[in-house]
């Protein structure tokens, strides 16, 4: 096998959890699934059980193929319990699905600094931040606070993908 190849294997494997443990994860995850349809108020919490389970296969096996569900439903699950407990002003429900899924995406990196092996690459960090912003943004209860935000990450994303853009038309060229 090449080194490509294998490296390309080794991604795949670090992403793609398998094993006894994925087995037990996904037999969980459908008993939460039915158990909703027989127990009062546990579709509520569905995806933060989903992601206790994941977080539990992330604890045995150090696999981030575990972390990025485990992130993705806590944010989620956490945006649901938030916005349906009747607590919480209508600024604060307005910004809870920005802040809850930020919290979920900056999870996943964190996550991923304890995954074996180890993964730093910060693309979690990117929807975290522009969530993040835009929920802390909504909380300001400033008028055009969010319009100023969605208007500097327009301007980050265009300048970024302009610089990537000529930097691939300079690389090819050579």
């Amino acid at each position: 096998m090449t080194t490509a190849a294998q490296s390309r294997t080794r991604r795949v494997e670090g992403l793609v959890p398998g094993g006894p443990v994925l087995g037990l994860a996904l037999v969980a995850i459908g008993a939460t699934v039915f158990a909703g349809f027989a127990v009062h108020d546990v579709q509520r919490y569905q995806l933060l059980i989903v992601s206790a389970i994941c977080l539990v296969a992330f604890t045995l096996t150090r696999e981030y193929g575990f972390a990025v569900p485990a992130g993705i439903t806590g944010g989620l699950g956490t945006m649901i319990v938030l916005t349906t407990s009747g607590t919480l002003d209508p600024v604060a429900i307005a910004a809870a699905p920005f802040l809850s899924l930020a919290g979920g995406f900056l999870a996943i990196w964190l996550l991923g600094l304890a995954a074996l092996p180890r993964s730093t690459h910060p693309w979690p960090l990117v929807p975290a931040t522009i969530l993040g912003l835009l929920g802390a943004g909504i909380l300001a209860r400033q008028p055009m606070t969010v319009d100023w935000i969605q208007a500097g990450i327009a301007t980050v994303l265009v300048v970024a993908g302009t610089a990537m853009l000529v930097h691939r038309t300079q690389h090819r060229s050579r």
